[in-house]
């Protein structure tokens, strides 16, 4: 046995849903062998598996989607070709990001499938897909990712916020409704984490009646349109925003999602609100972060928009 499948074999046998970190070359995926990772001076290496069941697994695939590299002045992300779509050389394409760049960090969760999307001041969007079973390891390198985009932004902000003077009472369990109680123990989570963090806002899902006749509102009575709560809290330098993976959803099926978006409030260039156009009860707030939008649906004229806006 050549050692390229020793290495292949022991890879193998490590594989599982989790995200690990790389301590070393000997721990690199066989994809990733050739690529330059500066272990010393690279603050986080991860690799992250492929979204495949354990015996779906065999020794000679290519075992992890990404390669993740914190490296010192960029953050380098390697994803595995798709060889039916052409796919590359290398059998790997490289995306890079300078931490100035950085403007918006969104973790979602949605049972046992994460996804965590790093947002450009481009606009461009740098997506992981994750098993929801590496929370901890993907909110450490979110806490990395922060405090090197928080170094690399301006000092200074273009729009400010309510300090915490100005902030309404905490929350207790129950106060956004018993379906949004997962809303309220991930801002519990946010405050735990995030020293000094305080609550903006907070609301819980509302249905939504749509403008026009009769016809419209006796379909959406069947079939409601449900905007989802949210939680708005800051930090001396961050907003952080708590929230399902969409804010305006049909139906009635249950939704246990939880998106956590956290941006530098140096990031900030304007905040602008419109009405929404189908639903009166709704406004849209959008962040503009250089050439990125954020776009929030919250309920008009409710505190998460003043807090925002006013």
């Amino acid at each position: 046995m050549s050692s390229t499948d020793v290495t292949r074999s022991a890879e193998f046998d490590a594989f599982g849903p989790w995200v690990d970190r790389v301590h070393d070359a000997t721990e690199l995926p066989g994809l990733y062998r050739d690529y330059p990772v500066d272990f010393a001076t690279s603050q986080l290496v991860l690799k992250v598996p492929r979204n495949i069941s354990r015996r779906d697994a065999q020794p000679t695939m290519d075992l992890y989607d990404h390669l993740i590299i914190v490296a010192p002045d960029t953050l380098v992300v390697l994803s595995r070709a798709d060889p039916d779509t052409g796919g590359s050389a290398l059998g790997y394409t490289e995306r890079t990001l300078g931490y100035g760049d950085v403007v918006a960090v969104t973790d979602t969760v949605d049972l046992v499938d994460g996804r965590i999307d790093i947002l450009a001041r481009t606009g461009e969007t740098l997506t992981v897909p994750y098993n929801g079973s590496s929370e901890q390891v993907i909110t450490h390198l979110i806490d990395v990712l922060s405090e090197l985009s928080l170094a690399a932004l301006r000092p200074t902000l273009t729009v400010t916020l309510p300090e915490a003077d100005a902030a309404p009472a905490d929350l207790d369990l129950l106060d956004l409704g018993k379906e949004d109680v997962g809303l309220v123990t991930s801002y519990f989570d946010v405050m735990r984490h995030e020293f000094g963090a305080t609550l903006l806002a907070a609301h819980g899902r509302e249905v939504l009646p749509p403008n026009g006749g009769l016809v419209s509102r006796v379909a959406h009575a069947i079939y409601p349109m449900t905007l989802h709560g949210a939680v708005l809290c800051r930090t001396e330098r961050e907003l952080h925003i708590i929230g399902r993976k969409g804010w305006l959803v049909r139906g009635n099926t249950p939704d246990l999602s939880c998106a956590h978006t956290t941006i530098p409030l140096a990031a900030i260039d304007e905040i602008g609100l419109v009405p929404h156009p189908t639903y009166p009860g709704a406004s849209v707030v959008t962040l503009h972060l250089g050439a990125a939008r954020i776009d929030m649906v919250l309920p008009a004229g409710s505190a998460a928009v003043q807090a925002l806006v006013a």
